[in-house]
């Protein structure tokens, strides 16, 4: 028998078949279907699991698995098999038919406890923003590396959550589908092992570098924030499109982050791939995309005035947020065995993800002086502070003083809030103990570059300042802003 016979016999002793999938929610549940019937089944040639079709075509080789079968199968897991095609329901979650109001109870239990553990976190992460937890936590170029590692801790259950635990949050789901289907769960953590450990490398390597250089050239850290705004913008904008993938918006889908399926299925099958070191480097980078805290730690770094200084403040900083950081990794593994929990999970994380995404990018606009979401005066909600709305008359010298207090998470003025334009103006500020971010004052536009506050009195010189509405905020904008006026 020629090649191209023998060829011919081969295939057509292969057949397909198709089934319809209800209840795949993602492409981890691709992978995971795919990968059990191939362990299941010898006779299985080749599976694909398709979300966007909720199909799943099977090349194989004798018998094919039954409907019965596979709904035996992935009983526990929630999917159902017909080859009868499925329809999502369509179903609004109200209406109103012939009168009477209808609810679909399914969505809007899916609605109610997505909504409730959204708002428990989000009560949360304000009160502990808002409770002065890092009051009795200072540092200082002269603290002990135990005083950073605490230092740390407070960072990663405030700002830091919301920048860098809000990415891995949304990375998390595209790394969990790399092993969605691996029986050991060491090997399910790869992926945020070495983002966490990319990480670590990076503060202490990089922290060391900055205490060389402030020891050899007595730099500073004060600069210009653009390059920090730019880059948690642009973060801000891919967490936001994951978090409404996560939530299931159709049109936020067209955008995609994720692993192509000819990856993931060469990586469950454990043969190299080289794009699985890409959370290492994530990780690194992460100390370019700094909170309020890790500048602090940063500038302490730089005037430490060595490389093993500036090493070890950063290490030790770097390990104090790892247990935040870790328990979202953790969680996120547990979860991603499980699909019914995994798609509770996904609609919890998509809504915190989308919250830490807005409240990163409205930080950005009071960084940049721009209208925000914090200039709307509610009641429940830390408007700009106001005090003095008289226009502030030349001292003696002819400079107009802005008076500010600086304290726990806020700043308050006590002097007039507006002042003349084309005047010599001084901003005299008393920190009684502002923390995190807030002990790098920014005025875009007023200031050049931020400010670090001293304990005690502070005079900066703001020049003769041009006509404008002005925003005093810190250098990550989460201190709610007081405004300036200048007529």
């Amino acid at each position: 028998m020629s090649k191209s016979k023998r060829k011919k016999v081969f295939q057509s002793e292969i057949k397909q078949c198709k089934y319809y999938v209800n209840g795949m929610h993602c492409a981890s549940c691709e992978v995971l279907i795919e990968k059990k019937l191939l362990k299941k089944y010898d006779d299985l040639e080749f599976v694909d699991a398709s979300l966007a079709k909720g199909e799943l075509n099977i090349s194989y080789k004798g018998s094919k698995p039954t409907e019965e079968e596979l709904n035996s199968i992935f009983h526990e897991t929630g999917y159902m098999f017909s080859q009868k095609k499925y329809y999502k329901d369509l179903t609004p979650l109200i209406s109103i038919k012939n009168g009477f109001l209808s609810i679909n109870t399914d969505k809007m239990k899916t609605l109610l406890r997505t909504l409730f553990l959204f708002i428990v976190f989000v009560v949360l992460f304000k009160t502990l923003e808002k409770s002065g937890l890092a009051s009795g936590i200072s540092v200082s170029s002269s603290s002990s590396y135990p005083a950073f590692f605490l230092f740390g801790i407070v960072a990663g259950l405030s700002s830091c959550a919301a920048l860098i635990g809000g990415l891995l949050l949304s990375l998390s789901k595209q790394w969990s589908e790399v092993y969605i289907y691996s029986s050991s769960k060491v090997q399910k953590l790869i992926p945020f092992t070495m983002f966490n450990i990319g990480r670590i490398i990076s503060f202490t390597l990089l922290g060391g570098l900055l205490g060389l250089l402030g020891g050899t050239l007595g730099l500073t850290i004060e600069g210009s924030s653009t390059f920090t705004t730019i880059g948690v913008v642009l973060v801000s904008l891919i967490m936001a499109i994951l978090g409404l993938q996560m939530l299931g918006i159709e049109w936020a889908s067209k955008f995609q982050f994720k692993v192509p399926k000819f990856i993931s299925r060469k990586i469950t099958s454990e043969e190299d791939f080289q794009g699985k070191y890409m959370p290492l480097v994530v990780g690194a980078l992460t100390f370019f995309l700094p909170c309020g805290f890790t500048i602090t730690a940063q500038a302490l770094a730089l005037t430490s005035g060595s490389f093993l200084s500036g090493a070890m403040i950063l290490l030790f900083f770097s390990l104090g947020t790892l247990p935040i950081l870790a328990l979202i990794s953790l969680t996120s593994v547990e979860v991603s065995k499980r699909p019914k929990l995994n798609a509770t999970f996904n609609y919890v994380a998509g809504a915190l993800v989308l919250f830490f995404a807005l409240y990163n990018f409205n930080a950005q606009l009071n960084v940049l002086g721009l209208k925000s979401l914090s200039d709307i005066k509610l009641p429940s909600y830390s408007a700009p502070k106001t005090s003095g709305t008289s226009v502030v008359e030349p001292d003696k010298e002819g400079y107009q003083i802005i008076n500010l207090t600086a304290s726990g998470f806020e700043y308050e003025i006590k002097s007039g809030s507006k002042i003349k334009a084309g005047v010599p103006t001084k901003l005299v500020v008393q920190n009684n103990g502002i923390q995190g971010c807030g002990s790098y004052l920014l005025a875009r536009g007023l200031m050049n570059n931020y400010v670090q506050l001293k304990p005690g009195r502070n005079e900066i010189d703001l020049g003769t300042p041009q006509k404008g509405v002005y925003k005093i905020t810190c250098t990550m904008g989460m201190v709610s802003p007081v405004t300036v006026e200048v007529i």
